[in-house]
C-alpha cells in the first residue's frame, strides 16, 4: 500500500494515475494530515511508502511526519511541495523524510524517486 496525503484532490489524482500506470496499484488517499495519520494508524504494517505534501489544512505534512515516526520508523515517506525553504527541507529530513520532490514534477522524475525507494 502506498499512502498519498495531500489536500489538492488533482494532486492526489495525478500521483494515483502515475502510481497505478505503473503497476502499483495498492494506493489510498488521505486529504490532509490529520486523516492520513488515522490511515497510517489502521493500515499499521501495511504501508510501503508514503507521500505527504507539506502544506495542508488541519495538520501539514511536517506535523503529520513527526507523528508518523512515532509509532512508523521505518517506512519511506517522500515529501512533495512547492516548498524551496531549506529549513523546511532540513526539518523533513531530520523527521525522517526519505525523499523530497519539489512541485510541479512530472511522472518520471516521480516514478524514478519511487523505484529507488521501493526496491523490488
Amino acid at each position: 500500500m502506498i499512502l498519498i496525503v495531500d489536500d489538492s484532490a488533482i494532486g492526489r489524482d495525478v500521483i494515483k494515475k502515475a502510481l497505478t500506470m505503473n503497476s502499483y496499484t495498492d494506493v489510498a488517499e488521505a486529504e490532509n494530515g490529520a486523516a492520513g495519520l488515522e490511515k497510517a494508524k489502521e493500515m499499521s504494517g501495511g504501508i510501503r511508502l508514503y507521500i505527504l505534501d507539506i502544506n495542508m489544512p488541519v495538520m501539514d505534512g511536517l506535523t503529520m511526519l513527526e507523528e508518523l515516526r512515532k509509532f512508523d520508523a521505518s517506512t519511506p515517506v517522500v515529501m512533495l511541495t512547492t516548498e524551496t525553504d531549506k529549513s523546511k527541507m532540513a526539518k523533513a529530513k531530520s523527521l525522517g523524510a526519505t525523499g523530497w520532490m519539489i512541485k510541479p514534477f512530472n511522472e518520471k522524475q516521480l516514478m524514478n524517486v519511487i523505484k529507488m525507494i521501493i526496491k523490488e
